[in-house]
């Protein structure tokens, strides 16, 4: 009867102890605010540009925030006062209880952060980073001053990019000893462009290996995936959208198999270059259009107006489809879209025989094949 007990109260412990941390709970200060004032969390959407994705408001002097992260990913928890900023910081956002201080950017008071394991572990390559950072400077100052002779700035160069050969080696031992810690998957997105491809596939194999696998992982092996499946040579993958009306199905595989030759063609209303090109892609359809060619537009728009004003100013009469989600439109991750212009040009086969085809190449493309 004591071993039962004691069992279930291990079982109980391990249960409590897993229930702790299937999410996080944020709690923190912020001096320089009051009652009713707004506490904003935010992720880095490009160059210091935040876009809010929670809010919590000051009570009793503290704010809050609960939710589930699939790994971990950095944050920017960001204080007002009166509806203007007076003070932010930056932790990871991970599974875990986290306490946070936040103080007024004129403050000489550092912002206080206890987090989870994720946080401690980045807090460690950051250090390393830093020593890296301040190593680079001295070449790099080098090179952008003007005064240097070529063969000073030849020297500076080589100086730099072994110094950025060692971080990225010291990011992928790093990863590679962590995982399948989250803080492994949060770094893979910020490091898997510097990493050469056996660096990469290392990584992604011991994480495959792993029993745990979080939300960088995933969208990697899943743009694979789709780049294996859209390769030229491969059988088209059909997608299936709204046309402008926002109700008609518009499905790719109609027109495949009505057309001699199907061109998906992937641009936004919002796409300078898209628009630049927009001109071939007419003339394209109509030189080639009453022999066999269908052409079959997917926007990345998440604005309805704007698609529709853009077709007409445009003047591109084939078929549109859209979900209106911008870069995660589902089309676009099918076809591991990752800029605009792009386009995928299928036989009646529904064979891939070419891709971003742009200019006279297009042009020159559709005359070889119509002959």
């Amino acid at each position: 009867m004591k071993k039962y007990i004691l069992l279930c109260l291990v079982l109980c412990f391990y249960g409590y102890a897993s229930a702790q941390t299937s999410h996080y709970h944020v709690t923190g200060t912020a001096e320089g605010t009051v009652d009713g004032d707004t506490i904003y969390l935010a992720v880095m959407t490009g160059f210091f540009q935040l876009a809010p994705t929670d809010t919590a408001i000051v009570k009793n002097g503290t704010f809050a925030f609960d939710g589930t992260i699939d790994g971990a990913d950095l944050r920017v928890a960001v204080a007002t006062h009166k509806g203007k900023t007076i003070g932010m910081i930056d932790f990871v956002l991970e599974n875990a209880p986290i306490a946070l201080q936040i103080f007024p950017h004129d403050s000489n008071k550092k912002p206080v952060i206890k987090g989870g394991e994720a946080q401690k572990l980045y807090d460690e390559i950051s250090k390393e980073d830093e020593i890296l950072a301040k190593e680079m400077e001295g070449p790099y100052d080098i090179l952008k001053d003007s005064t240097h002779t070529q063969e000073e700035k030849a020297k500076a160069k080589a100086q730099l990019d072994s110094l950025r050969k060692v971080n990225t080696t010291n990011h992928y031992n790093f990863i590679m000893t962590h995982i399948p810690s989250p803080i492994s998957d949060m770094l893979l997105q910020w490091y898997a462009q510097d990493m050469t491809e056996e660096q990469l596939n290392a990584i992604l194999d011991k994480m495959s290996a792993a029993k745990i696998q979080y939300q960088n992982y995933k969208q990697i092996m899943a743009e694979r995936r789709a780049a294996k499946a859209t390769a030229i040579g491969q059988h088209y993958t059909d997608v299936t959208l709204k046309g402008t009306n926002g109700k008609t199905d518009i499905r790719l595989s109609d027109y495949v198999s009505k057309n001699r030759y199907t061109l998906l063609d992937f641009w936004a209303s919002w796409c300078g270059p898209c628009r630049a090109e927009m001109p071939n892609v007419v003339k394209a359809y109509n030189s080639y259009h009453s022999k066999g060619l269908e052409i079959v537009g997917v926007s990345l728009d998440n604005n309805r107006e704007a698609w529709i004003k853009a077709i007409n100013t445009l003047k591109m009469p084939w078929p549109q489809m859209s979900d209106l989600k911008g870069w995660n439109s589902a089309a676009g991750a099918a076809y591991n879209i990752k800029a605009i212009p792009a386009n995928v040009l299928i036989d009646n086969n529904g064979n891939i025989i070419a891709k971003d085809l742009r200019g006279e190449e297009l042009l020159k493309k559709m005359e070889e094949l119509m002959k």
